[in-house]
């Protein structure tokens, strides 16, 4: 009995060991990590479930508690998704948390870098985060937004690798500036570009040229988030900087935390894909000429930093050798950025300096002047190849020089190719300089003051030595030498009171008061030694060889514009359901005369939270109705109002040519916009759907822009003065969709659609004063020697194209009488005929996200529908060669010869119809076009615990990829110039390329 009982207690005192043990648990040890690029992350929330028994993570992300087998461990962080994990037998449990994207984009940054919740919003914004313009990374960011936001249209320049962009916002509203405002955390950014094409003959003074823009000298890697803010209600406190909307750029801060690296490395392999089609040999020869490129940008950044000071440091290169031989790019940009928290988190420290050169040898042009493409698409001989001329000189004993070589004598448009690359070569330098700091210091709960300083400097320096024996047209006997150099210099300041406080219970403000300055300078200078001045010296490309006289030019200019504001901004919340936002800025401008610089413009929107006001389905996770409408200033370029004149080069004295002034007696004012907008946003089924859709009206009035006037009343043949009015109306959608969300697999898609309506209300207000001439159109671009011509004329719109048009019989058959084609004269302004307009109807964009386990597939659909294109291109190929294939298939055309009707061979009729000055009506297209315009397909590797690599991603990537649909002989999504000129015409512009290469990311 006594054994009994003992071995009773043993088992019963063991058994209480066990339980005891068993509730004491084990410890449980693991590191906390960012799924996105593997770094630790310090502070996160691990807790045992329905337990107060918790810990957080170190600043090494490493955490310790104790738990039992089968309790679930908890694990939170602020812009994460929370994540269970069972414990099970291991001692070791990791946890890499994802970043919660619903989260994220509830808190919006906005003008001036406020930061506000997404609800409370009066207006449209939308924002893309880095991710998604670096899946296939482009040399210019900008362009990575095309199809991804509503309502923002961009369009490629056709100048290659290294060119600027269009960015149009709800449609073009001004004759001037359509560029939207680029604002660098929080800070505008200067975005000059030195040159664009004008005209579609070419400019014989160096080219038609693109001097490319500040945004392609941003390393694409450095952009953290990026926000559209498309409306005059959203972008009103930038002022009269912000009338066309406003593109927010969020670029990356170290964090509190070990220190990471980031590299990427992008190379792609570039072909010119999509030209006018050729005849085989000619096409041969074409291809001969043309290389195939190849991009190569790399990217490595430091960042970490302490919870007081964190630290973060890049470097980017690119180098790229462009489908036009001889052209090549070389780019470096640095960026280093400090934050700090001191006084006990009082005050916060950010500064940054960021630096970038970019080196450009021969930058394709467009038009006729100094472009290979001319001889290239020319070129056309029975017993030689093109590419025997490229040998492109050979020795003139006379002068003993090298000469230009070619199969047939030179013209003013036409050279050898391979001359124009290596002896009209041409070079662009240009370099960035970003500094900036911001102070911020807390003064209480409620109320922080801030202030922020920047310069910003651009320098763009352009090039081109022309040697001796190039076609006389564009140079003398001895040669040429252009040299253009422009300095934009950008000094910017404000100060910010920031207020956060409740009112009541139920209300409360969120407001803030400053004001701010911007001086802008630009200095320019060019040398040319000019078509009839010319060099002392063959060949000697130096100031000191430029004859003495008249005919050369050197030009000198210096320009100071100086705007000061004051602005204030307040969004009363009620119950955290009903918000109205308000705005007030006042800019006083140098621009404008002493006695009408100053202006004012206000802005209210209010916004309701439908899901909260009211009890909707389950299904409707979020819903609300938002309305604003906002005034906005705009102020002149600088020396409009009292310009100088100049003086002459060589002794000429002053130039007698008078710059166009203000009408006498009118006092200028600025250009206003008024613009209404309504929309509304709703998400269901746990935000998994959802969708964004507004309606806008935007009216833009007194244009100020040159009048014609009587020589005879006031002296001069033009006078500027405000008139117009600009209308632009549209519906702008988006909608996202999560169509599957599985553990391996999960799916988002996003579709972009857009349609806007341009109206010329009026160019002219029907003011009666003594010497105007009444304006029947307003150019955009001028038809010159040419038949292609863009004007705005009341009751049509921005963009319309016009060209010269055949006559036709009732038939539609082209009318041709003797051995000429008769041109249809009706309806004409300027001589021409309205044919189309550049913009389309509307846009949309699908795009689309897979993740597969490990894999990840990325693609973007780009369609733009309506609208139409004209190929010049076709039109000067067929009007001096026979290189067109539809010139050499035998093929014939209907026409009616002298009253009968009749067919003519097609090399007959385009030889006739065609040419630079010809029927461009006969090369009109449509320019709808649906693309794959990007691709991506990505792996992320599987790393073991103790790698060196925190994370691997390899992608194989593409750009540009082919057409769905194109109707045009040349991808319409290029425009020659990224001013207003030049829109909806193909001129020799290079071909658009295609892209095909590999993506990697590694973080350690």
């Amino acid at each position: 009995m006594k054994q009994n009982l003992r071995t009773l207690f043993l088992f019963s005192f063991l058994l209480l060991i066990a339980q005891v043990s068993f509730a004491q648990g084990k410890e449980i040890t693991g590191t906390v990590t960012s799924k996105t690029d593997g770094i630790p992350l310090p502070g996160v929330n691990v807790i045992v479930q329905g337990t107060t028994n918790g810990a957080q993570t170190d600043f090494d992300g490493n955490y310790s508690l104790t738990a039992n087998v089968g309790d679930v461990l908890v694990f939170s962080y602020v812009g994460m998704t929370t994540l269970e994990l069972t414990v099970a037998d291991s001692n070791t449990i990791n946890a890499q948390l994802e970043e919660d994207a619903q989260q994220l984009k509830e808190v919006v940054v906005t003008a001036l870098g406020i930061k506000k919740s997404r609800k409370s919003l009066t207006y449209a914004a939308q924002d893309i985060n880095a991710d998604e313009l670096n899946k296939a990374k482009q040399t210019n960011p900008i362009n990575s937004l095309s199809g991804k936001v509503s309502g923002v249209s961009i369009t490629r320049s056709s100048s290659g690798v290294g060119g600027s962009v269009k960015v149009t916002l709800r449609g073009n509203s001004s004759i001037g500036n359509n560029q939207p405002l680029y604002v660098v955390d929080g800070v505008p950014l200067s975005n000059p570009s030195a040159s664009q094409p004008g005209e579609t003959f070419g400019d014989i003074n160096g080219g038609n040229r693109d001097g490319g823009d500040a945004m392609a000298l941003i390393n694409p890697d450095d952009i953290e988030s990026l926000t559209v803010l498309k409306g005059a209600s959203a972008s009103a406190l930038y002022g009269s900087a912000g009338l066309n909307g406003v593109i927010l750029i969020t670029t990356k801060k170290g964090r509190s935390g070990s220190f990471k690296v980031d590299f990427s490395s992008n190379l792609t392999v570039d072909s010119a894909a999509y030209t006018m089609d050729f005849n085989d040999e000619a096409q041969s020869n074409i291809d001969d000429f043309l290389d195939t490129g190849v991009t190569n940008i790399n990217s490595l950044s430091i960042s970490g930093g302490t919870e007081k000071a964190q630290t973060y440091f890049s470097y980017s290169n690119t180098f790229a050798s462009g489908v036009l031989p001889t052209n090549n790019l070389k780019q470096h940009t640095f960026n280093i950025r400090e934050t700090a928290q001191l006084f006990d988190d009082k005050l916060n420290v950010n500064a940054s300096v960021m630096a970038s050169t970019q080196n450009i040898k021969n930058r394709p042009i467009s038009g006729l002047y100094f472009n290979p493409l001319v001889g290239t698409y020319g070129f056309e001989s029975g017993s030689e190849r093109l590419s025997d001329y490229s040998n492109f000189e050979s020795l003139d004993a006379n002068r003993n020089i090298m000469a230009q070589r070619w199969f047939r004598g030179t013209s003013d448009i036409e050279q050898n190719p391979y001359w124009i690359l290596n002896r009209n070569a041409s070079e662009d330098t240009n370099k960035k300089l970003v500094a900036s700091l911001n102070l911020n210091f807390k003064v209480n709960d409620w109320l922080s003051l801030q202030t922020r300083g920047t310069y910003d400097q651009s320098l763009f320096n352009f090039e081109r030595k022309i040697y001796a024996t190039t076609e006389a047209t564009l140079a003398p006997a001895n040669g040429r030498y252009i040299v253009f150099e422009n300095d934009y210099t950008q000094l910017y300041g404000d100060f910010i009171a920031n207020i956060n406080t409740n009112i009541n219970e139920t209300t409360t403000v969120n407001a803030i008061l400053g004001t701010s300055t911007t001086r802008t300078t630009t200095e320019t200078f060019n040398a040319d030694s000019g078509t009839n001045g010319g060099l002392q010296f063959a060949n000697v490309f130096a100031y000191q060889n430029f004859n003495g006289n008249p005919s050369v030019n050197f030009t000198q200019n210096s320009y100071e514009t100086r705007v000061n504001s004051v602005f204030a901004s307040a969004t009363i919340g009620f119950n955290d359901k009903i918000f109205v936002d308000l705005t007030a800025r006042n800019d006083w401008t140098s621009t404008l005369p002493a006695e009408n610089n100053s202006f004012f413009y206000p802005s209210v929107g209010v916004t309701g939270v439908l899901s909260e006001l009211f009890e909707l389905p389950e299904s409707v996770s979020f819903a609300k109705l938002r309305a604003s409408y906002a005034e906005v200033g705009n102020g002149f370029a600088a020396d409009l109002i009292a310009p100088n004149n100049s003086i002459i080069f060589g002794g000429g004295g002053v130039n007698p040519t008078d710059p166009i002034r203000p009408f006498p007696g009118s006092t200028p004012k600025p250009e206003r916009q008024k613009s209404f907008e309504i929309g509304t946003e709703w998400r269901f089924n746990n935000n998994r759907l959802g969708f964004d859709i507004g309606y806008y009206n935007t009216k833009t009035v007194d244009q100020y822009y040159a009048f014609s006037t009587s020589v005879s009343i006031i002296g001069a043949p033009q006078a500027n003065l405000n008139s117009g009015e600009i209308l632009n109306k549209g519906i702008e959608a988006s909608v996202f969709a999560i169509p599957v969300q599985k553990e391996d697999f999960k799916w988002t898609t996003n579709l972009n659609f857009a349609a806007n309506k341009n109206e010329i209300v009026k160019i002219y207000n029907g003011q009666e004063l003594e010497g105007l001439i009444e304006p029947e159109f307003f150019t955009l671009s001028g038809k010159g020697v040419n038949t292609f011509g863009s004007y705005l004329v009341e009751g049509g719109s921005f963009g319309d194209i016009y060209a010269q048009v055949v006559r036709r019989n009732a038939e539609g058959l082209p009318i041709i009488e003797g051995d000429a084609v008769i041109a249809n004269d009706d309806n004409t302004v300027d001589g021409l005929t309205k044919v189309g307009n550049a913009n389309p109807d509307f846009t949309l964009g699908w795009n689309n996200s897979f993740s597969i386990k490990n894999f990840t597939v990325d693609f973007l659909i780009d369609g733009k529908f309506g609208g139409e294109t004209m190929s010049m291109t076709e039109a000067i190929v067929e009007g001096f060669s026979n290189n067109s294939a539809r010139e050499t298939n035998n093929g014939s055309v209907n026409v009616q010869v002298d009253g009968s009707s009749t067919t003519m061979s097609a090399q007959d009729y385009y030889g006739k119809v065609g040419g630079r000055n010809g029927f461009t009506g006969e090369y009109i297209y449509s320019a709808t076009n649906v693309r794959l315009a990007e691709f991506a397909l990505g792996y992320n590797f599987n790393l073991a615990d103790d790698s060196f690599f925190k994370n691997v991603k390899a992608s194989l990537v593409g750009n540009n990829l082919f057409f769905f649909y194109k109707d045009a002989p040349h991808d319409p999504n290029l425009a020659l110039s990224t001013g207003n000129a030049l829109q909806g015409v193909d001129v020799l512009g290079l071909p658009s390329s295609r892209s095909i290469g590999l993506n990697l990311n590694v973080t350690f």
